[in-house]
This record gives structure tokens, sequence and C-alpha cells, in this order.
């Protein structure tokens, strides 16, 4: 199956040399880690190739933001990480020019000449292995084979989607195996821990993942965890950090992590493999780190630092540290207000009222995080408000494995509600009409309960 998806790859590569001499490119990607990397990706792609483009970032693509797509007849637009499932919404430009999408979400399915479609959905793949960031990468190499230097790239953008298992198993684990060969990324053994040169309490006290719940967000908590743990703090009166730990300690601080989350979590999510840029500079070699620096600046407003580091522009880094410490602090707060009176918890579902204190560019994040501290039985959804849709934003997440498809539950309820709807089974997004809050809540407990019902 992987030869056909690649037999379509190399095919549309070959057009898209041919547009690309003939018409002006238009890039519009998704505002997170994989649609920021495979900017990335098309845009050397197409700086090699000698052509001139323009790249914008949204947050989705739906309705309200398909307006800020601009075309004519001389136009090439191109979709990265997002598209597949808006299609409905693209079929005018479509109409008139060409079209690109390279996206690993649910899509709709829909042929015209026009449009050059490669999403690994559509020959029967399984999405849980790609990333946007590995097509964009896979596609760049078919248009030259110069653009291998955009390996690490791709991996980044794994890792920010968190296809970072994916690509270590199947045909997909030849994009790593090939990174290892060539010497673009390391495969190391480690505390899925980043930040190694800043103190170590701080990485404690704001790691995401692994999350660690009585510490997050507090620094004198984080102090505190490592004392007990007999972890030395400091060394000639300078504070230590990741990359000054033994492999002793590391094992010791993996412990404490879990015993801290009540076993609720494996030794592997806390210490396992990581994936080391070789030939990155040494703040950007951790493939963790990296991801979450473009995500934090993405959220925090500034999604043209994100394109930048990843273009090789690293005077840029200092600033967008600024961005990934303030990223943290409304997490923070986030977590605080929804710690305290945040939480609807249903039979059949966890329910976040993020109203107008959690924003709506932090709420799939929070969500995750909900899911990763409470480990619960059941999904858990994420609502806030978005002000420049005037909608709701929801953000939905599972434990894998679970025989519940979340796209399909908010296509559903969002086709009774008004809205729109997409995502993947275990992690999907919609947006509902204001007010409609307690309705969605209704609906969606009903709906998981009957099918549950009926299994």
């Amino acid at each position: 199956m992987i030869n056909l998806i690649l037999e379509e790859i190399k095919k549309i590569a070959e057009i898209f040399k041919k547009i690309i001499r003939k018409k002006h490119v238009r890039i519009y990607t998704q505002y997170d880690a994989d649609g920021i990397t495979s900017a990335s990706i098309i845009a050397k792609v197409l700086i090699r190739e000698g052509c001139n483009f323009e790249l914008r970032v949204l947050k989705q693509l739906n309705s309200k933001t398909v307006k800020e797509v601009n075309f004519s007849e001389n136009d090439f637009l191109i979709f990265l990480d997002m598209g597949s499932g808006q299609i409905n919404l693209l079929k005018d430009a479509i109409e008139k020019t060409n079209v690109l999408i390279i996206d690993h979400h649910e899509p709709i399915k829909y042929e015209h000449p026009n449009l050059l479609h490669i999403n690994p959905l559509l020959f029967g793949e399984d999405s849980e292995k790609y990333s946007t960031s590995l097509l964009s990468f896979i596609f760049s190499k078919f248009v030259d084979p110069k653009n291998i230097d955009q390996i690490d790239l791709a991996i980044v953008g794994a890792v920010g989607d968190r296809r970072d298992e994916g690509i270590k198993v199947g045909e997909v684990s030849r994009v790593l195996e090939e990174a290892k060969i060539l010497g673009f990324v390391n495969v190391i053994k480690d505390l899925k821990l980043f930040g190694s040169s800043r103190p170590l309490f701080k990485v404690i006290a704001y790691s995401f993942e692994p999350l660690i719940p009585s510490v997050y967000g507090n620094e004198a908590a984080a102090l505190q965890f490592l004392k007990d743990l007999g972890i030395s703090l400091k060394s000639e009166n300078e504070w230590r950090t990741l990359k000054d730990l033994t492999e002793e300690e590391k094992a010791i601080i993996a412990d404490g992590i879990i015993r801290e989350k009540k076993d609720l979590v494996d030794f592997s999510e806390v210490f396992g493999e990581v994936f080391i840029l070789s030939k990155k500079p040494e703040f950007l070699a951790d493939s963790r780190e990296f991801s979450m620096l473009i995500n934090a600046c993405s959220r925090m407003g500034e999604p043209d630092l994100g394109i930048r580091l990843c273009l090789g522009d690293y005077s840029v880094y200092s600033k967008s540290l600024e961005k990934i410490e303030e990223y943290k602090k409304q997490i923070a707060k986030s977590m605080s207000f929804i710690e305290n009176s945040g939480v609807v918890e249903k039979e059949n579902g966890i329910f976040i009222l993020g109203v107008n204190v959690v924003p709506d560019y932090l709420i799939g994040t929070i969500t995750s995080m909900i899911l990763s501290l409470r480990k619960p039985d059941k999904p858990v959804f994420g609502l806030a408000y978005d002000s420049t849709t005037n909608m709701i934003k929801v953000s939905a997440r599972k434990q894998s494995g679970w025989n519940i498809n979340l796209r399909d539950i908010l296509v559903n309820v969002v086709s009774e509600l008004g809205g729109e709807a997409g995502g993947h089974k275990d992690a999907a997004g919609a947006y509902i009409p204001l007010g409609k809050e307690y309705e969605f809540i209704e609906k969606v407990n009903k709906m998981i309960g009957d099918m549950n019902a009926e299994e």
C-alpha cells in the first residue's frame, strides 16, 4: 500500500515543478509545530527552485478564516496540515486554479483536475504514523533529492504532533533510519524532559510531558521535590541542569515522577528514546524542545519566529525563549483556574469550561494535560471562547486504543448544533455557536452513552 502513496506523491511532485514555473505560489499552513515545519520544508524547496512565494499561517481553516485565502487564476494555492477535511470550503478555489493539499487529517473525498491531494488516508494508510511534516519531506525529496537535508525538520514536526512513535514502525520508519544513517538524528535513551541548559528545578516545575501534578507551575514545590529525592540542586554555586545529572540521578527522578503521578504513567513515558538533531545548534538539538518553541511562538502570536528558526535564522532564538516563558505562565494560570472551578464531569465525558479565562489557542494543550493528569476512563472535551470567530472552540482528546471516534462524535453533534468539526479519532476539534456549550455537553454525553449501550 505504501507504494501507491509514494507513486502518487512522485506524480504530484512532477506536476508541482511545472506549475511553480507558471503561477504565483501562496502557502497557507496550520500554526502548530507540524504545520510550521511543513511550511518551512516547502518554503526551502521553493527557494531552491528559485520561485517567489507568499506564506500565511492560520490557526484553523474554517468558514471564517477561509475568507483570508486570496487567489486568482494565476495563483497556485498550497495548504499544509489542513484542507483535507475542509475541501467543501475550497471548492471555489479548486474550480478556478491549482490547489495542493498535504495533510493527514480525515479527508473529504473529492476529485478534480486542479486538485493535488496528498493524504495517507486516501490510500488506506494509518494516519497515526504520519505527520504532515513527514509527508512534506517525502514530497520535497521527489521534487529534488538534495532536499534530503530537511529530514530533521520532518522529525521535529512529527515529534510536535506526537507521531514520533509512529515513525519507528513499518515503512515510515525508513525516514528515521535515513536520518540516522546520514547523521542528522541521534536516538538516545534519556529522561523525557527538555531544557538541557535551564536550571533543573525550572525544568521540573514547567514540564508538560510528563506533567507532575503536585509540582506544575510551582518552582518552590519543584525544589522541594528534588530535595526529597536527594538530588543536589547546585554545583559550585551554579544551578544544576539536566545535562549535569548522572544516569543514577536520572533514574531516581524518573521513579519519583512515577510515584507523584500515582503510577498513572509508565516508565517508558518518563524515560525513553529521545531524538537529538545532530546538525542543529546545541540549543535546538532536542527535537522536543524545538517543537515546543515553535508551538509557543505560534500560540503567543508570533509564528514567524518558528519559521525563521526552521530556516536557520537563529538570531530570533532569544525572543523565542521569551515566548515560551509567556506560554508556560499562561498555561499555569489556565490550569489553576480549571483545577479550581472549570471542570464539569458527566457519566461519559469530562468537559473543561475555559470560558474567557483559557485562551482558545491553549484549549487543546490544556485538554491534553488534563487527560495526562487524570488518565480518565472517558474522553476529555475542552471548550473556550474564540474572539476571532465569536464561536466556542472545542478540543477533544482520549486515550488511544478506545473504540470510539472523537471526530465522528463532533461531526454528528455539530450537524445538530451548527458549526464545523474535523480531526482524528483520538484527537479532534470543532467550532460551535456561542451559547450552545451546555447543549453540546448534554448531546455528547448522551451520544457516547448510546454508543456504549450498543456494544
